[in-house]
């Protein structure tokens, strides 16, 4: 009896830091088939199977409405991350910003959102779109880099790191990241693209 009520009160525990911290916990999590659909192109899908989900996948269902030049609905889609955490509210202004051209602005509001929760990797990633969307891959690499570090299996900030590194003139960073991207999405709208710059800096 002893046993059972100090395990009732070890699950108590842990519920009660749950709900303390619950939205941080849920900010990391995702659906893993949103990101798998949106990185292998199947952009639709992804937004079907993100539909009433979490921060993360309701951010992988506005870029894939992105690819498809949904923006109105993409918009509309980030408008669900205004009522989460802080930190999914600036990345979802930053974004808004990128949709409606603003590289300027949608860097500065992603660098808030990466000083909001620097563990967050969708904030550096985004920073490091917003920042490459304004040539300044000096800027857009490190927040690139790390989003990577948080969250290894990011396919498109390997992409988009590779970009950057390309742009400084970094071919074996380049050919490195871009080799991660085809690891991880092997069937991405730009794997034949990617193959080409590979077979010219290899």
């Amino acid at each position: 009896m002893t046993m059972y009520c100090a395990q009732k009160r070890s699950i108590a525990v842990v519920a009660a830091v749950l709900a303390l911290c619950g939205s941080s916990v849920s900010a990391a999590e995702q659906k893993p088939e949103v990101q798998r659909l949106f990185q292998s192109g199947s952009y639709e899908q992804a937004v079907d199977a993100a539909r009433d989900g979490d921060p993360a996948s309701t951010y992988f269902a506005a870029q894939a409405l992105m690819k498809l030049n949904r923006n109105d609905q993409a918009v509309a889609e980030l408008g669900r991350l205004r009522g989460d955490q802080p930190v999914w509210r600036l990345i979802a202004e930053s974004t808004e910003a990128l949709i409606a051209n603003d590289a300027g602005r949608a860097t500065e509001v992603a660098r808030r959102a990466v000083e909001a929760d620097a563990n967050n990797p969708f904030a550096h990633y985004q920073l490091g779109l917003a920042a490459g969307k304004a040539n300044d891959w000096n800027t857009a690499v490190p927040a690139l880099t790390r989003a990577i570090e948080l969250k290894p299996d990011f396919a498109y900030a390997h992409y988009y790191a590779a970009l950057g590194y390309q742009r400084l003139r970094q071919l074996s960073k380049t050919a490195e990241h871009f080799d991660a991207f085809l690891r991880l999405a092997p069937d991405a709208p730009e794997r034949s693209a990617v193959l080409a710059v590979l077979r010219t800096i290899k």
